[in-house]
């Protein structure tokens, strides 16, 4: 992805000019069916758990972990504990009391498939979210393994269970990323009828073909299995179904993490860099009377005419050398050569602008906003009166331009730190 036109519609992801139709239209098969109601719960209900599903190839793995970095949310994974249970609980007994190898561990459990119950796994979850009251949750309920998931009976009484679970540890809502079997079917077909060179097999000595039977019985005992919990939460709408038939990681990230900030969520955790960019600093002399570090470019760099890739590389070296700051830093180009960034070219990345001018305080969490009004409440406030051109990145970056930025220069100085963030 990279540069578009700016102002065509809110939040907009920036794409090539030239990209090739189809291939947006292909992107934009993510979709995400949310009810108001959700957001409702996630902002003033004073729920922190989230329960997240998802089958073989969903990607679900992925964005969880894209959440942890980006929002600082803990993940409970259902399957690891488990499999940490059932080491302790199926140790080999009259030896050292040394755990089963995970392969004599699975044999037992084959053998006993009733040894796990679904009110095993809730009192598993529940232990771990009351270590951790106040953060966050992000539960991934079903396990993956195919011996747990063929006894047809463990979900059977789920809306009973997650009734219970959640009189102690109550859910806002639910997550299911989702191919529809049409998809998935192509997908793994194509895979099935690439050629494998003779002699050779896929990783862990399965060929292709086998792979992808293999996957669509794992899709088809996981799709069973969590039908009751789909019904426990649709029918209290609390549901949030996310097609990801797409394939396409970046774009599903995209949508997910635009979700995710709607909640508010960079109020509860510390990687919320927010990047200031201004042509005279007197713009921002308020905001700099309060401590937030000004970086003047011509003082970072030998030669202040440097190369513009240069002078981005430098002052995202120096921001990684600073660290986050407590509020946001001030970044003075004025004698740089990103005075002339509107001559560069666009870089590609993930990275969308807001419509609307904003100011510096709703990009803020409640820690920043105190840091910057402790300094003098009778003052407070006097440091947002800017309104900012607004470019936002999956990361948790938010990067801010004063109003008297060109927003050719705006947009080719967002997309360059963003791409070379990446790097």
């Amino acid at each position: 992805m990279g540069c578009a036109n700016s102002r065509a519609k809110d939040k907009q992801l920036i794409i090539p000019r030239n990209g090739d139709p189809k291939d947006r239209q292909r992107r934009s098969t993510v979709h995400i069916n949310m009810s108001e109601n959700i957001r409702e719960l996630m902002l003033n209900s004073g729920r922190r758990t989230i329960v997240f599903f998802g089958g073989p190839k969903s990607g679900k793995g992925a964005v969880i972990e894209e959440l942890v970095e980006s929002f600082g949310v803990k993940v409970i994974s259902a399957e690891s504990l488990l499999h940490s249970a059932l080491h302790k609980k199926l140790a080999a007994p009259g030896k050292d009391g040394s755990k089963l190898e995970t392969a004599a561990m699975l044999s037992q459990l084959k053998a006993q498939p009733t040894l796990v119950t679904l009110e095993w796994i809730f009192e598993l979850i529940k232990a771990e979210v009351l270590r951790y009251p106040d953060i966050v949750h992000v539960i991934d309920l079903l396990p993956n393994s195919k011996i747990i998931l063929r006894d047809k009976t463990l979900f059977d009484n789920a809306a009973e269970l997650l009734e219970k679970f959640e009189e102690t540890c109550p859910v806002a809502f639910a997550m299911h990323l989702y191919i529809d079997k049409e998809n998935l079917n192509k997908q793994l077909d194509s895979t099935a009828q690439l050629k494998t060179p003779e002699g050779c097999t896929a990783p862990g000595g399965i060929n292709d073909e086998a792979d992808s039977a293999s996957t669509k019985k794992r899709h088809a005992l996981y799709e069973e299995a969590l039908k009751p919990v789909q019904k426990y939460f649709r029918e209290s709408d609390r549901l949030v179904e996310v097609d990801v038939s797409s394939m396409s990681h970046e774009r599903i990230w995209f949508k997910v993490v635009r979700m995710f900030a709607s909640f508010d969520l960079s109020e509860r955790q510390n990687n919320n860099l927010i990047v200031i960019f201004v042509d005279d600093s007197t713009q921002v002399q308020s905001l700099i009377d309060r401590k937030v570090r000004l970086i003047k470019l011509v003082d970072i760099v030998d030669e202040p005419d440097a190369e513009f890739d240069l002078m981005m590389e430098c002052l995202l070296y120096q921001i990684a050398e600073l660290g986050c700051p407590n509020v946001c830093y001030a970044v003075d180009i004025k004698g740089s050569t990103l005075e002339k960034a509107e001559e560069q070219e666009t870089k590609k990345c993930l990275v969308y602008e807001l419509t609307e001018r904003s100011k510096l305080s709703s990009h803020l969490n409640k820690y920043q906003k105190n840091m910057l009004n402790e300094e003098d409440e009778s003052a407070a406030k006097s440091w947002d009166c800017n309104e900012y051109i607004c470019y936002k990145a999956p990361n948790n970056l938010t990067l801010l331009f004063t109003d008297n930025f060109d927003s050719k220069r705006a947009e080719v100085i967002a997309t360059s730190y963003c791409s070379m963030d990446k790097m």
